[in-house]
């Protein structure tokens, strides 16, 4: 692996890597929220990007309800038929290319059925081959468009501490805790029970245990919610000192800062990438690039029968599609580091793989491209009419490529001048 610098993050789909100065922390999922699950139910994290503050509150009604909204919503995409008593089950089969019809206990159906099963779901099946064909093409597509997503100089620091820690929400009152947790305890009563709460003695002591339970869920929840308030003050007034001296160029300050955001660059596969920053003009970046054998070889057609065609992509087009990968992650992190960072005139840029070395049985860097993006250069370019590679001719590239878009080894930009 590449250690020529100093910092390494790891960018990868779903997870996002957050800095401050309380540590360094990563999360799965959508961005900004998480699930946890806990002998006290299912709770939701409603996360501040950058900062590893969150916001809890409990799901467990909501989830349940949403649950229930899609599985219903799975049933009636499905088709299936009734066949004395015994649905049929739809599934797409990868050795196949198509949809495999099965009834519920797992037997396939004969060449008869399945052609009445087709008939009688046409609409609906082609419906599903275009959903499918769109799956399969947006595999390949999601890489291809990086050099189209490219981040913008933003000079506004203050607007940009503010949007990256907003307030949080208010938790609910105490009235409205008194209404939630009066009817999550009726909820937990059996019927005799809900029954002995209608009479005074059994009602008393009902409220009473209300009283409590509400006076210490929402005190917990009030200390939570204050605590990480003024977290997030502190932690404002930290970045806009930050801000101001990475506006400077400050080394320090320009790598903290920079570092708060990297949960940003949302990458389709997972990759490494190592920086340093030499002056306030100067960054240099290796990235350990994704292998050809990670981009799709499959393309998806619907044919005008309404059926799906799965083919392999030629060899050239495979090639070409890694190589448009491989290109936009260039200019898409150098555009990120330009963005957060306004004293940056230039971005090194080096992308190589890892090959083995027969020679000692170990893996080695082998490194295919080596840039000096510019800034003013960069933002100059028709991003929706350039193709990656071809761009590479306006950034003094270190490059040996053919037509066919073969990579060769090459010797990268180096801090040291070489």
């Amino acid at each position: 692996m590449s250690f020529r610098f100093q910092k390494r993050v790891r960018i990868a789909p779903g997870v996002r890597i957050n800095f401050s100065k309380r540590g360094v922390s990563a999360s799965a999922g959508p961005r900004g929220s998480t699930l946890t699950v806990g002998k006290r139910g299912l709770y939701g994290n409603l996360g501040i990007p950058g900062s590893g503050l969150s916001y809890r509150t409990r799901l467990d009604k909501n989830a349940i309800r949403s649950r229930n909204n899609t599985q219903q919503g799975q049933a009636t995409r499905t088709p299936s038929v009734e066949n004395s008593n015994n649905p049929i089950q739809v599934a797409w089969n990868e050795e196949l290319g198509d949809f495999s019809f099965t009834t519920a206990s797992g037997h396939f159906l004969n060449a008869q059925e399945e052609r009445q099963v087709r008939r009688t779901y046409k609409l609906d099946l082609v419906k599903m081959y275009k959903e499918k064909a769109e799956e399969i093409n947006h595999q390949t597509e999601r890489l291809l468009d990086l050099h189209h997503q490219l981040f913008y100089p933003e000079h506004n620091f203050k607007a940009i501490v503010e949007a990256s820690l907003p307030e949080l929400e208010a938790p609910p009152s105490r009235e409205e805790y008194m209404r939630l947790v009066t009817d999550r305890e009726k909820n937990m009563l059996n019927f005799w029970n809900q029954i002995k709460i209608l009479f005074p003695t059994f009602k008393k002591e009902f409220n009473d245990k209300i009283e409590k339970l509400v006076e210490a869920e929402y005190n917990e929840t009030m200390t939570s919610y204050n605590s990480e308030k003024q977290a997030i003050q502190e932690e404002k007034h930290s970045r806009r000192q930050l801000a101001l001296k990475a506006e400077t160029g400050e080394l320090e300050a320009m790598e903290e800062w920079v570092s708060l955001f990297l949960n940003e660059l949302d990458f389709p596969l997972e990759t490494d990438v190592d920086f340093t920053i030499v002056t306030a003009e100067e960054l240099y970046a290796d990235i350990d690039l994704p292998t050809i054998d990670e981009i799709p070889i499959k393309k998806a057609d619907i044919l005008k029968s309404g059926k799906l065609k799965i083919k392999d992509k030629t060899q050239r087009d495979h090639r070409e599609d890694y190589a448009l990968l491989v290109g936009g992650t260039a200019l898409y992190i150098a555009s990120f580091f330009f963005r957060y960072l306004p004293t940056l005139k230039n971005v090194y840029i080096s992308g190589y793989n890892q090959v083995l070395d027969v020679s000692t049985g170990h893996e080695t860097d082998q490194y295919i491209y080596s840039l000096k993006i510019n800034k003013e250069v960069l933002y100059s370019l028709n991003m929706e009419n350039v193709h990656p590679i071809r761009a590479f001719e306006n950034f003094q590239p270190r490059l040996d490529v053919t037509k066919t878009f073969i990579f060769k080894e090459i010797t990268p930009y180096s801090p040291s001048g070489e």
